[in-house]
């Protein structure tokens, strides 16, 4: 009957309670000096409180939220799992992890060939790695003690954010400003045929 109690929904997984036990003191504190001034001044802009807007009190258990600590959880589990997969490389005898990198790498790697074309490898780091991430984060909320960090708004806003800004940077870098807004109008065929 666990699965039908009453007052389910959201939990805080035991890690994200651990961490916060031991570290969420010296955050909370240093929240209250630094960051919750400044929420403080801005919400009083439009009529309110960052406790009302953010959904909870500011509290040493509250301090790391769930999502950051899953996220950084994520990050490691990615690089640990790369660095399983990678094992010894040999191109004489690959082992079955190699093989799956390598299929994982060719298969991102004719993506972006297909869709930036033959100049889109320099952005393999960026697009493996904002792929890989997401499927390990969505990945960890199907294992008990875990949530999914891309369940939380917060993450999947900074995700985009970090995107669209470094979409626009390479963009803005190889084209120039007007170029790169000039994109985004569209074709110019119709120009040309008036």
């Amino acid at each position: 009957m666990f699965l039908f109690a009453e007052g389910g929904g959201h939990h805080t997984p035991m890690i994200v309670e651990f961490i916060n036990h031991y570290l969420g003191e010296p955050v909370y504190r240093f929240q209250m000096a630094y960051t919750k001034p400044v929420w403080d001044k801005f919400f009083a802009n439009f009529g309110t409180t960052p406790e009302k807007v953010f959904g909870a009190e500011y509290s040493p258990e509250n301090a790391i939220p769930w999502y950051t600590i899953m996220f950084v959880i994520a990050c490691l589990l990615t690089v640990f799992i790369v660095y399983l997969l990678k094992g010894k490389l040999s191109e004489d005898d690959p082992q079955p992890g190699q093989l799956t990198l390598e299929a994982g790498f060719l298969a991102v790697k004719d993506m972006i060939g297909s869709i930036i074309g033959n100049h889109g490898a320099r952005h393999f780091p960026v697009v493996a790695t904002f792929g890989v991430l997401i499927l390990v984060s969505n990945l960890m909320g199907q294992f008990p003690m875990f949530m999914s960090p891309t369940a939380s708004v917060n993450v999947t806003f900074a995700l985009g954010v970090s995107s669209f800004v470094y979409y626009n940077y390479v963009g803005i870098s190889e084209n120039g400003i007007l170029k790169h807004i000039g994109h985004f109008a569209g074709p110019k065929l119709p120009f040309v045929m008036a």
